[in-house]
């Protein structure tokens, strides 16, 4: 159990198990210190939400914080992404912001996360006079890449909350194509916020410390290998933590190094191709057009 567990899927909570990550976790918090917010990009896989939730535990247990985290990734407007926020909120706030609210489903010790905002009713208002009453908080913005509606109200509310509101700490995490286009590369008339954010981008892992990685899980679940079966999972599925993490567990699960290779490396691919889809939305024909004919990519699209 214990070996298996070193290749959890959920993300880290522990500063110590993010292999490789000292720096990007001190710069995280020296953002904090300095009251910015914080925006953590990089491809899907890099450990973008391990980064956000271990850095954000380590400030609050020095600092006295509470963490929120907000998992946005199936939250595609401003509107939904409100209320999955709102619905991660301490009930006290939630009965400040009534007004705006037309149902609100209660579980044991607070909320369980069902919020509906009322017809009218506006969101950015809404996430505004929340966010305002939270004191000494960090909250976590995981996935932000996926809300293509309202993206500019939402952010606007936002930077109005974070500037009003002296003890709130806001970290975002997603990918390059979603977060920089629509975060990062507004004109300065379209401006959503006054400050930007801090930006902090997570690579992939440098060889060596892939090569640990795996090396200390396989051996903690008495997997046998060889160097040559760990050259070509990183040369197939590269360094990125997410599908090594995804290869080690399979191994430890009882797949052989080919049974574990060809699956994490078809799903590699899979979501190679999501990303690229994502990263084309709104782009022009003449742009996208290469791209989706690339051998590599084959979306489907006569060329």
């Amino acid at each position: 159990m214990r070996a298996v567990k070193f290749f959890d899927q959920r993300p880290r909570k522990d500063p110590k198990a993010l292999f490789g990550r000292e720096r990007e976790v001190s710069r995280v918090v020296r953002a904090f210190e300095a009251n910015s917010w914080v925006a953590i990009l990089g491809p899907r896989m890099a450990g973008k939400t391990s980064l956000a939730i271990a850095s954000s535990y380590m400030f609050s247990e020095r600092n006295g914080y509470n963490v929120v985290f907000v998992d946005l990734r199936n939250s595609t407007t401003s509107r939904q992404a409100t209320e999955r926020i709102l619905s991660r909120l301490p009930e006290f706030i939630i009965n400040k912001v009534t007004k705006y609210l037309s149902g609100v489903t209660l579980g044991a010790g607070g909320l369980s996360g069902s919020i509906r905002l009322r017809r009218n009713a506006s969101a950015s208002l809404a996430l505004e006079d929340a966010l305002f009453e939270l004191d000494r908080t960090i909250l976590i913005l995981d996935e932000i890449q996926n809300i293509v509606q309202g993206v500019v109200p939402f952010m606007r509310a936002l930077a109005t909350a974070f500037n009003e509101n002296d003890s709130l700490l806001v970290v975002f995490t997603g990918s390059y194509a979603g977060v920089l286009r629509k975060l990062f590369e507004t004109s300065p008339s379209d401006e959503p916020y006054g400050r930007p954010p801090v930006q902090i981008t997570v690579s992939p892992w440098p060889e060596f410390t892939a090569l640990d990685f795996l090396r200390t899980g396989l051996k903690e679940c008495g997997v046998k290998y060889n160097d040559n079966e760990l050259g070509m999972a990183l040369w197939k599925l590269g360094t990125l933590p997410g599908w090594l993490n995804l290869y080690g567990l399979r191994r430890c699960l009882g797949d052989s190094h080919d049974e574990a290779l060809s699956s994490v490396f078809s799903m590699g691919i899979r979501d190679a191709r999501r990303e690229l889809e994502n990263f084309l939305v709104g782009r022009t024909r003449r742009f996208a057009l290469p791209l989706k004919c690339s051998p590599m990519v084959q979306l489907g699209e006569s060329c």
